[in-house]
């Protein structure tokens, strides 16, 4: 791909990830539009993450769960570099939580383009009122 068609970035398993300049950017609002799985690759399933621990502030739940993400794709041989789409659970969307959303997506996945990304709204947690977010992510191994 070359910088006229958008910008892109490979991964050390060979997952790239793509932001056609056809499309719209949507670096700033935390996601990318494309995800390319090599073949061959494994694909790994991480179940919805949380930070329970963390009653109420939901920024600090975002950073848990992506951190606990991370810690299963390392236990299947990866890392969170290797995550394609992430699937985001918000209890009471606004502007205010995905702005927090952003900055820990962008924390994890440092200058790399980050993964795909879904948002889910919903009017309360299915667990616990206290959980704010719950983020599952779709991975590949090589």
């Amino acid at each position: 791909m070359t910088k006229s068609e958008g910008r892109m970035d490979m991964r050390p398993s060979g997952l790239r990830i793509l932001n056609p300049d056809t499309m719209f950017d949507p670096a700033p609002m935390g996601f990318s539009q494309m995800a390319i799985i090599p073949a061959g690759a494994r694909t790994v399933h991480v179940a919805g993450q949380t930070g329970g621990a963390h009653k109420g502030d939901f920024a600090n739940q975002c950073r848990t769960a992506l951190g606990s993400i991370d810690t299963a794709m390392r236990a299947a041989g990866g890392t969170l570099l290797d995550v394609a789409k992430l699937t985001v659970y918000i209890v009471d969307h606004d502007k205010t939580k995905h702005s927090e959303l952003i900055t820990a997506v962008g924390a994890a996945f440092g200058s790399r383009l980050v993964p795909t990304c879904t948002i889910v709204p919903l009017s309360q947690s299915g667990t616990s009122r206290d959980q704010l977010v719950e983020i599952e992510a779709v991975g590949v191994i090589v």
